[in-house]
């Protein structure tokens, strides 16, 4: 439960994020892009980091696995932490 709700959080975000773009929210404006810009980077350094586990999951094409790990970054590539710990 705890996964999906930190997932939906996440999807706000960025929804946020697109629309500070579009329409900024103001004073809030700088934070909400320099955030966003923050997340991308280490949401691509876990793709770089998390690669051929994204390319071996069968569950999804690499193509997808590459968007949800951009978009939900340790919230998605948790499943593969966990695997390699047991």
């Amino acid at each position: 439960m705890g996964n999906t709700l930190g997932k939906i959080a996440t999807f706000a975000f960025w929804v946020a994020a697109v629309i500070n773009l579009i329409t900024p929210f103001g004073a809030a404006a700088p934070w909400v892009t320099g955030i966003a810009i923050a997340l991308l980077v280490a949401h691509a350094i876990e793709c770089i980091v998390f690669r051929k586990h994204i390319q071996a999951d069968p569950k999804v094409p690499a193509f997808q696995g590459y968007l949800l790990v951009l978009l939900f970054g340790v919230l998605h590539s948790g499943q593969w932490m966990n695997k390699s710990k047991a």
